[in-house]
Order: structure tokens, then sequence, then C-alpha cells
């Protein structure tokens, strides 16, 4: 396999990986935590985050990277503009993760507690990661699809 079908490959993967990681998330991992007592929820936050880094942070790294990689380095039916706009949905969702998502968890884990609009706000941001996501993905089957057809 060559560079560039070795990288469209990894994005592919990452891609979908990190759409079902940012699903589960919205739609299972935080609606939960309205389950959790008030006096348990620090430790389950902590314990969240340090469980975070191999299931969610890692794969993000490596879908941001292997989307990047495709502006320079893609198979010749991956068009730049494909790239471009993989690139920016996946770039976009690391980045509300990083400075809208990552200062609630912050402010969770600094309290102790699940504040209710904190809570909204980060299934709102979890909400567009998922549609960012979501989108992503579908662009990388349309292109699959056209590349088998």
């Amino acid at each position: 396999m060559t560079l560039a079908g070795s990288l469209f490959a990894l994005a592919i993967f990452s891609t979908f990986f990190c759409t079902a990681v940012n699903a589960y998330t919205l739609r299972i991992a935080y609606p939960l935590w309205r389950a959790v007592p008030p006096e348990a929820f620090a430790a389950h936050h902590r314990e969240y985050l340090r469980r975070l880094t191999p299931v969610i942070t890692l794969p993000h790294i490596v879908m941001f990277f292997s989307s990047a990689s495709l502006l320079r380095w893609r198979p010749s039916s991956f068009r730049l503009r494909d790239a471009v706009v993989l690139f920016v949905l996946d770039a976009g969702v690391v980045a509300v993760s990083a400075f809208a998502a990552g200062p609630i968890h912050s402010r969770f884990e600094r309290t102790g507690h699940l504040d209710p609009a904190g809570l909204t706000l980060l299934l709102r941001i979890s909400a567009l990661r998922t549609v960012s996501m979501l989108a992503a993905s579908g662009l990388l089957c349309l292109r699959i699809a056209r590349a088998v057809a």
C-alpha cells in the first residue's frame, strides 16, 4: 500500500472510531452522569478523565494528524477540497474539545460537583462534535463509494 493509501486508511479508521466515541459520549456517557450521586461524582469524574486518554484523546490525535496529512499525501481519488473539508471537521472537533469542553471538565474536577448548567453546555458541545464527526464520516463514505463504483 502506498503512503497516501495508508494515511487515507488511517484517517478513515480514526474518523469512524471517533464518530462512534462522540456519539456514545453524547447519548450515553454524559447523560448517565445525572444518575451519579452527588457525593460520588468527584471520584466518578476523576476516573472518567483517567480513562479518557487511550480511548478518546489518542484516537482524536491520530484522526487530527492523519486527516492533516491528507492535505499533502492523498490518493488520487480523494480531492484536495475533500481533504480540506475533512481536516476542518476533524480539527474543529479537536479544538472544540480542548477549548470549550476542556474548561467544563476542569471546573467539574476542581469543584467535584456536576452542575446542571455545565452538563447542559457539555451536551450541546457534544452534539456539535457528534454532528461534525458524522459529517466527516459521511464524506469519507461518499468518497469510498465513489472510488469502488
